[in-house]
């Protein structure tokens, strides 16, 4: 990511309040990449919408903010669903102890770009799931995202016949545009794949995103495999972790 001068421009990450440990590992595997700016710490969610509040107003946003599932006297979903609702291009990453999958679930559904589990984690996923969620990606590991999936077709909030109704309005390319969603791929991967371009593509996305009802891209896919959209009635996760698997 360059700016007008050609120089790389930095991701303004954000951290809420983990505890001592967690937090310095995290800081130590954020400056091994000199293209992210860990710009500082905040206590919970109310503090850090405040801190994406005024980056915003300065002109300096913040590009991806690391929670998790509880935080100070806000659990993290919540902060997700604020920072969210307030300014969609803030990327948030859930980091957690708690494989819950009822938590993952609230997570997409608040609009979390990504969900890890910090015994999974490594410095490499840590890093690509940073970059992957600014460039419009997802990122979950396949067994949480395959347990949460799996709960929410069996106990959807929705019927199978509401899903579909919902997305009967989606175009041909919006189709084909959520199935590779429904991939994790990114906005960029996304166009080249079908031979448009990258504005074009967002523009479909955030038809996909709004026309399904969905807080998020990886939501989105999930609805669509309720529905039966992607694949028979399955997810393709393998562009969300780097190998191919179906959630079926």
């Amino acid at each position: 990511m360059a700016d007008k001068q050609g120089e790389t421009k930095k991701l303004r990450v954000l951290i809420i309040d983990f505890s001592p440990v967690v937090r310095e590992g995290l800081q130590a595997i954020l400056a091994q990449d000199d293209t992210i700016d860990l710009i500082g710490y905040v206590a919970d969610g109310d503090e850090a919408l405040a801190q994406v509040r005024q980056g915003c107003a300065r002109g300096r946003p913040v590009d991806v903010v690391l929670t998790e599932t509880r935080n100070g006297h806000m659990d993290g979903v919540q902060a997700t669903r604020l920072i969210k609702d307030e300014f969609p291009e803030t990327a948030v990453l859930v980091l957690t102890e708690n494989i819950n999958d009822v938590y993952v679930i609230d997570a997409i559904h608040a609009g979390a770009g990504g969900y890890i589990f910090l015994k999974d984690m490594t410095s490499a996923l840590l890093l690509q799931s940073v970059h992957r969620v600014v460039e419009g990606g997802t990122q979950m590991t396949t067994a949480l995202l395959r347990t949460a999936v799996e709960n929410l077709l069996q106990n959807g909030r929705k019927t199978l016949a509401e899903r579909t109704t919902e997305a009967a309005h989606l175009t041909e390319r919006e189709v084909d545009v959520l199935r590779l969603m429904g991939n994790g791929d990114s906005n960029k991967v996304i166009a080249d794949t079908l031979g448009i371009t990258l504005d074009t593509t967002k523009k479909h996305v955030r038809n996909v995103i709004d026309k399904m009802q969905a807080r998020s891209r990886t939501h989105a896919a999930i609805i669509a495999a309720q529905a039966g959209i992607v694949g028979n009635s399955s997810i393709p996760v393998g562009g969300l972790t780097g190998e191919l698997e179906s959630v079926a």
